[in-house]
């Protein structure tokens, strides 16, 4: 499957900022969320990439290894990003504590996983049996959209959606549609990966 990363890219830079207010960490459920508790230490802790995949693989119904190879060979996750998305590797590299500070590239790391993740997805869907993108690819309406959209919050996030997370997801198409010569493949993947990536998937 190949997709149109200039228009991804240009997605996630148009989507990034309401999909900071419409995916915050702690949202609750139904259409009035209820105000985050605030934290005494007022801060979050990234998960470990071994974590995050974990989540991400469950949500998705892929096993933990199917979520993304570099060079067709090497697992993302439990190795070629696995220091840089918080991991140790003690035997060979002397690395046994996590890296204290994220690394510039980490944010690069989760995007190229969550990317490959979400594009398995939706391959195996147009495939057969659909998991997640069903109802879009039986029909693009924007119902379905609406019911891709929560699918992917309730799977990712273990949570059931606000109006406003739906809302912000299925609010992406009209932009997609005018970047993208294939826009019912970026807004999925795309729609995904803003999920996937959001600061409740990433954070605990």
């Amino acid at each position: 499957m190949r997709l149109d990363l200039s228009a991804l890219r240009g997605l996630l830079a148009v989507s990034s900022v309401v999909l900071t207010v419409a995916l915050p960490l702690g949202t609750g459920c139904g259409s009035e969320p209820e105000q985050p508790q605030v934290s005494s230490k007022q801060r979050v802790l990234a998960k470990s990439g071994a974590v995050w995949g974990r989540d991400l693989s469950t949500g998705l119904g892929l096993e933990d290894w199917e979520l993304c190879e570099e060079l067709g060979q090497y697992d993302c996750i439990s190795d070629a990003h696995l220091i840089t998305l918080g991991g140790t590797e003690p035997a060979t590299l002397g690395i046994d504590q996590p890296l204290a500070s994220a690394s510039v590239s980490a944010p690069i790391a989760a995007d190229r996983v969550a990317v490959a993740a979400c594009g398995e997805r939706l391959a195996r869907d147009e495939q057969g049996p659909a998991v997640v993108f069903g109802p879009v690819l039986e029909e693009n309406t924007e119902a379905a959209r609406e019911a891709v959209s929560e699918q992917l919050v309730r799977r990712i996030l273990a949570r059931h959606p606000t109006e406003a997370e739906v809302e912000a997801l299925t609010g992406l198409w009209p932009a997609v549609s005018a970047l993208s010569s294939e826009p019912l493949r970026e807004w999925s993947v795309g729609a995904c990966v803003m999920v996937a990536t959001s600061t409740e998937a990433l954070f605990y």
